[in-house]
């Protein structure tokens, strides 16, 4: 196959798909939490000026499609829907509490704020725990699902049973899936803001009785944990954002143009490696080749169902295969991936192993995320924010994100958001800020945006990875030691500039030895 540099993407958008504008997608999908009480724990909430208290009990928590469980102890705690109106209705807020190992845990735990908007926290544990075991060592690892997820009286949108997920979607069919799901929801769409749900967070600290915290978001999670920290500043200790939302973005707008950005560094590095190049080199000319001849007709393939098993034809149109891309980029491990699966899309005419990709993105997002919550803050906090009328088309995805973003926020009760909300967040305190180099949502200078009004900061870029980074055993050695130093003076970086790149697969057996 020759060699060639690649070129920047250049393929029109096509509006039929609909796809969630979540920015965090794990690794493996994520359930609901199966809480089992076993012991009413004696370490019950302190006194707090409403006398709110929380009962923990033993929970297991799991995620679909692994056999995995890890425990855990978890409670509720009640607060206003509406935080202006204190007598009014009540929600449950659902925390779940990894306890430290230690026989006596330093004061300050770890607050993790999961990825979205939409993702549970406590859904998470069973994923993070290993990247968190050594943190775990000296301090607890509190979980709050953060309002309208898991089981914080979570806004589920209704699915459509009779929806084939070969049928064409149109704006006119999110526009009545979008009502359907706002007029069946047991809630105030308004009070499900960022803002107020940190609000929540730091009446559990008060209620557990902990003074200071450290607080630890992936994604979306760092504009929550941001938020808490322009809050409460005070109950703060250190800050960690992985994979970090800069608060003057506005969630979506950019979603098209960071994933060809990183389209072009993965393809880039394989132009760069040998035995990449001599195999794919023409990688990206292919993917847009792919693009178009998908857009001009759509393939219909026979793949087995992955949860299923079941035989299963798939309609790939272009649009399909922008969803199986772009969540392929997620991790450099599916990055690493990319060239053979374009090659085999292309050389041997099979769609196969892309069509399946797709498959399983599109049966998980469902249970990952709660959509009417992730609608509540971005129809809030970034709707107002977004140029609707920025053109996409040039791009992998085009203009489906703003489309379907103008369609659902124009119907979506939006709440109050305050004039500063995307002013930067400015502190001293320790910040450790983490990226990948091949981010296709949070890249790395969005981390050097924010970074700029933290005066004690700590930025590093991960060389060759994707989304979520703190699971590299080199970073998960940095963050352990920031907390535990509560500095970003005190931390060993060496192993920093060894990470690299999954290595490219030659073959579908994976790279070579």
């Amino acid at each position: 196959m020759p060699t060639h540099k690649p070129n920047f993407l250049t393929i029109n958008g096509h509006r039929s798909f609909l796809l969630g504008s979540s920015l965090t997608l794990l690794t493996r999908p994520v359930t609901a939490l199966a809480a089992v009480g076993l012991v009413i724990l004696s370490w019950q909430a302190q006194a707090q000026p409403d006398n709110n208290t929380i009962e923990f009990e033993n929970c297991v928590l799991s995620m679909p499609g692994s056999p995995a469980t890890a425990r855990a102890d978890c409670g509720f705690i009640e607060v206003p829907e509406n935080p202006d109106d204190p007598d009014g209705k009540k929600i449950p807020i659902h925390v779940a509490i990894a306890p430290s190992t230690a026989t006596q845990p330093e004061p300050d735990p770890v607050f993790f704020f999961a990825g979205g908007p939409g993702q549970a926290a406590s859904e998470t544990w069973v994923m993070i725990r290993g990247t968190l075991d050594k943190i775990r060592d000296k301090r607890d690892i509190v979980m709050i699902d953060q309002r309208g997820t898991g089981q914080s009286n979570k806004l589920t949108c209704p699915i459509d049973e009779d929806m084939d997920l070969n049928a064409t979607l149109d704006l006119e069919y999110v526009a009545e899936q979008t009502t359907i799901c706002r007029d069946q929801l047991d809630a105030d769409p308004r009070f499900y803001t960022t803002d107020i749900a940190m609000t929540d967070y730091n009446r559990v600290r008060e209620a557990m009785g902990y003074e200071r915290i450290n607080l630890m978001g992936v994604s979306y999670g760092t504009r929550a944990a941001q938020v808490y920290l322009r809050k409460y500043p005070d109950t703060v200790r250190t800050v960690v954002l992985d994979s970090v939302v800069p608060m003057q973005l506005a969630l979506g707008q950019e979603h098209s143009i960071m994933l060809d950005a990183a389209l072009e560094t993965v393809f880039s590095d394989c132009y760069d490696d040998q035995e990449c190049n001599v195999q794919f080199g023409d990688s990206l000319n292919q993917l847009n080749a792919l693009a178009a001849e998908l857009r001009e007709e759509a393939r219909w393939v026979t793949i087995p169902d992955p949860i299923t098993g079941e035989d299963r034809e798939i309609r790939m149109s272009a649009d399909t295969l922008a969803v199986a891309i772009r969540f392929l980029s997620y991790a450099s491990e599916t990055q690493a991936m990319l060239p053979i699966l374009i090659d085999e899309a292309i050389a041997v005419g099979s769609l196969d192993r892309l069509a399946a990709q797709a498959l399983m993105v599109m049966n998980s997002l469902t249970d990952q995320f709660a959509r009417g919550m992730e609608l509540s803050v971005m129809c809030s906090e970034d709707y107002p924010f977004i140029d609707t009328e920025a053109d996409h088309s040039d791009t992998l995805l085009g203009n489906i994100f703003l489309e379907a973003i103008t369609t659902q926020c124009e119907l979506w009760p939006r709440g109050e958001v305050a004039d500063d909300f995307h002013s930067p967040v400015a502190s001293d305190l320790p910040v450790l800020l983490l990226s990948g180099e091949r981010d296709p949502v949070t890249p790395p200078h969005y981390a050097e945006q924010a970074a700029a009004s933290y005066s004690n900061h700590l930025n590093l870029v991960a060389r060759g990875q994707s989304h979520s980074v703190m699971k590299h055993p080199c970073l998960k050695k940095v963050t352990t030691n920031f907390i535990d130093a509560g500095s970003t003076e005190e931390v060993d970086i060496t192993c920093v500039e060894k990470i690299e790149a999954s290595p490219f697969f030659t073959s579908l057996l994976g790279p070579n030895p």
